[in-house]
């Protein structure tokens, strides 16, 4: 979320909650900050807290639903974040996930020879295409006749997306959501208008095929996920229940609703995922709450607190589609691992818990091997989690800075580079150097079939799309072309060509562009300019 359009109007209204003189400084500090985004330091965060009366008051009204935020002040560029310590590669190195990444997606490996005559330290081998098509032409490699799946994924590699390309949508109001579905033949999209788009994806002209027009929605659609036969979708909003509808459908009258009968009057649902059979539907939502829907029996099954009830559930999902272990991810920082078969909905306990984020987690995405997730969290952070190492029973959550607001607040400086790491944290990697702000901003896996998943890629508060490997920690690619925030990305199944949603109301398409290519179009920018400025100097020469 972000500044509020109505901030005037509340301020003055909420002035009597403020007393005279003991809050004039507290009151004036706070009117500061909200309209004009300063940050305070660490003394006076300590001094003030979360900003007194007003500032609780009014993030209550905001989290309740009750106040909606319309709009933020114009966007302006944002540098990445400088991060100063270098990726610790350490517990990536011995664990698993490395050597079998490493592999899936071809990376070779050039030993270097020691004086004893020993391997030493291995390095990765240049990449040369036209040494593998030779080799293959002489019939030199593993396999006769074509490429081996890890060979393939190292070529595609090399063509990673690192260009924004085209714009495929505009609207006129925020776009938050995006996918593909499994096969990659259609690509939709949910906005803040209350519309669902059906893009024709099967080739990179993306084609509107229809437009869904939803019920229900309230401020906005805030998640959706497809059935497993992608024949149908749900969603969810600030609404007591989820929308489920045909995907072949484009009237709100083939919309049906699950009720989730909650125990809070304003619910939010922030995220909704459909069980790998397509049977179940499991949502968290503002409560503190999970959720989870029989779509056969059409009712809810699952109503278990798993958070403090001021605590927004943000992400859930299932560690591999045919799993029984769930996961979620809420504002305490905290990723619990649940076992549905044996859960109790009257004293929810997990079989584990994750602990190593220093806020909130704004997403999760599992690699669907029952075995790693990755979670993207308000510290500015995304973890890498091996679920065979849970944290210890003993650990409890610590947060840096809980009097921040990751919706309209600076990103605490302190955030970037971080002198320790929680006691408990079994985390087998951080990557830094994106911003998380506004919105739960998404981060996932890159495909297997065409990657090997050596990829991360996420949004940015910056407006950028990032993508991080996997097995040195570094960004290796910031692409620019958004105005505001990034809240979604979607990664094609079979091409190299990346989606990403906005809320500067579009949505882009990003592929690979050459060196050569980038400087021609580099060229005719530059070229474009000039000729602008030579007909506006013509034109004031001609007014004189």
């Amino acid at each position: 979320m972000g500044n509020i359009v109505l901030r005037s109007r509340i301020l003055e209204s909420m002035n009597n909650f403020e007393h005279a003189e003991d809050a004039d400084g507290d009151f004036e500090l706070l009117r500061e900050r909200l309209f004009n985004d300063i940050q305070l330091n660490d003394e006076e965060e300590s001094t003030y807290g979360s900003g007194g009366e007003f500032a609780s008051i009014l993030r209550h009204l905001i989290r309740s639903g009750e106040i909606m935020v319309l709009n933020y002040e114009s966007y302006m560029h944002h540098p990445l974040p400088v991060i100063k310590k270098k990726p610790n590669l350490e517990k990536l190195k011995h664990n698993d996930l490395y050597h079998s990444t490493k592999a899936a997606a071809g990376v070779k490996e050039m030993p270097a020879a020691s004086a004893g005559g020993a391997a030493a330290a291995a390095s990765s081998a240049p990449f040369s295409l036209m040494s593998m098509v030779t080799q293959r032409q002489h019939g030199l490699g593993k396999r006769q006749g074509s490429f081996e799946p890890s060979e393939m994924c190292r070529i595609t590699n090399h063509f990673r997306p690192n260009t924004f390309t085209e714009t495929v949508s505009a609207c006129d109001t925020k776009v938050f959501c995006g996918k593909f579905t499994s096969n990659g033949d259609r690509f939709v999209t949910a906005s803040q208008d209350t519309w669902v788009r059906v893009y024709d994806s099967t080739s990179s002209q993306y084609k509107l095929l229809r437009l869904l027009d939803t019920k229900h929605v309230s401020w906005s659609i805030l998640d959706m996920d497809f059935s497993p036969d992608g024949q149908s979708f749900v969603y969810s909003t600030w609404a007591d229940a989820l929308f489920i509808s045909s995907m072949d459908r484009g009237m709100s009258d083939s919309i049906h609703s699950l009720y989730l009968s909650p125990n809070n009057q304003k619910l939010g649902v922030f995220t909704v995922c459909y069980s790998g059979c397509g049977k179940h539907i499991l949502c968290g939502a503002n409560d503190g709450t999970l959720y989870a829907y029989d779509l056969e029996a059409n009712q809810r099954t699952l109503m278990a607190p798993v958070a403090r009830v001021d605590m927004d559930v943000n992400t859930v999902g299932f560690v591999e589609e045919l799993s029984n272990i769930f996961y979620s991810g809420s504002d305490d920082g905290v990723i619990k691992l649940w076992d549905r078969r044996c859960i109790d909905e009257s004293n929810p306990q997990p079989v584990g818990r994750l602990i190593g984020h220093f806020d909130g987690i704004t997403y999760i995405d599992s690699r669907n091997d029952g075995r790693y997730i990755i979670s993207n969290s308000k510290d500015q952070s995304i973890k890498l989690w091996d679920l065979r190492k849970m944290t210890p029973s003993y650990a409890r959550p610590e947060h840096v800075y809980s009097n921040w607001d990751y919706r309209w607040d600076d990103v605490p400086r302190r955030f970037f580079n971080v002198k320790r790491a929680q006691r408990g944290d079994t985390s087998i990697m951080t990557y830094r150097g994106h911003k998380v702000q506004k919105s739960l901003i998404r981060a996932k896996f890159s495909p297997a079939s065409t990657t090997g998943q050596r990829y991360i890629y996420t949004g940015c508060g910056t407006g950028r799309l990032i993508i991080y490997d996997v097995l040195t920690g570094k960004i290796v690619e910031a692409i620019e072309g958004h105005h505001d925030i990034v809240r979604d990305v979607a990664w094609h199944p079979h091409r190299t060509e990346i989606i990403t949603c906005s809320w500067d109301c579009t949505v882009h398409r990003h592929t690979y562009c050459s060196p050569i290519e980038k400087q021609e179009q580099r060229d005719k920018l530059l070229d474009l300019k000039t000729r602008r400025l030579s007909y506006t100097s013509r034109s004031n020469d001609h007014i004189l």
